[in-house]
């Protein structure tokens, strides 16, 4: 009888799925079926259904139902996608169940990110690394841990990374690269700034000053993507501004300080003067600069 019961559980959760997986005109409200299905599981009082529900094979399922059908299909039930995967995840009572569907989640993640998979997948991979990150599902150490992993496995990891916060360096130029795409750079930026903010705790209880360490990795990565600028300034510089307003202060004032735009011609704005500028216009519309700014008043025309 477990075994008639955890086949009909299997198949039906297969049977939502291929629903789910179809055109959104044809898919109806098949999502939000799937999702109910697998909390009612969840919640079984039978130990064989609650195990098809919680098992990595399932959770890895979804996962890729998401990121193949996220930008084919987007509504708002596939955001319960998401929710409900994190609580699969941090939920599950066997903790070991539970840290290799993270692991295998990241690799997948990782794998797209680091272009070694297509181009769409790109955005909801970020959207779901931002929403994991953000509800603490996964962890910055857990996100670092497997993509040294990744880059041992690929023999690209460098001696470089054996600082402690160096070790971030090489994964977020990686993120910083789909900066320059204007179609990825919304859900990239979004990303790094929610990472970004997890990094903080961590970081704040060392010696270590956590808005240097977002200055230079936003540095490094406008020094190898200049294009991404304009993309910057839209997608990671606002957020970015409104969660570390102190340390965005900071980062103005500096830029100022190393050469101020009134050194500048028109004719040979450079690359600094350009994110000189591109920073102090999200500066003022933040309000971290009250006009009348001496900044401001040194722009040329």
């Amino acid at each position: 009888m477990h075994l008639t019961t955890s086949r009909i559980t299997t198949e039906k959760l297969e049977e939502l799925l291929g629903k789910a997986a179809q055109p959104r005109h044809a898919s109806g409200n098949a999502c939000i079926q799937l999702c109910y299905f697998i909390e009612q599981c969840r919640s079984s009082k039978s130990s064989q259904i609650q195990d098809i529900a919680l098992s990595q094979k399932t959770c890895l399922e979804i996962f890729t139902f998401y990121i193949e059908w996220n930008e084919k299909n987007q509504n708002r039930s596939m955001r319960q996608v998401l929710e409900l995967l994190a609580s699969l995840i941090a939920q599950n009572t066997k903790k070991e169940t539970s840290n290799s569907m993270k692991e295998l989640i990241l690799l997948r993640i990782i794998s797209i990110v680091t272009h070694r998979a297509a181009q769409p997948l790109v955005k909801p991979a970020f959207k779901s690394l931002e929403y994991f990150l953000g509800k603490g599902t996964i962890s910055p150490q857990d996100l670092l841990d497997v993509y040294e992993t990744r880059a041992i496995s690929d023999g690209s990891l460098h001696d470089g990374l054996a600082e402690q916060y160096m070790r971030w360096d090489s994964l977020i130029s990686e993120v910083f690269d789909w900066m320059t795409l204007p179609d990825v750079s919304p859900a990239a930026g979004k990303c790094l700034v929610t990472l970004f903010g997890q990094l903080r705790e961590s970081i704040e209880s060392s010696l270590v000053n956590y808005a240097l360490l977002w200055q230079q990795w936003i540095r490094l990565g406008l020094n190898r993507n200049p294009d991404a600028l304009e993309n910057v300034k839209n997608y990671l510089f606002p957020p970015l501004f409104k969660l570390d307003r102190s340390g965005s202060l900071a980062f103005l004032e500096e830029l100022n300080q190393e050469r101020p735009i009134s050194d500048f011609q028109n004719q040979e704005l450079n690359a600094h003067s350009l994110l000189q500028l591109a920073a102090m216009e999200v500066g003022k519309k933040a309000g971290l600069i009250e006009e009348p700014s001496e900044w401001f008043f040194s722009i040329p025309i």
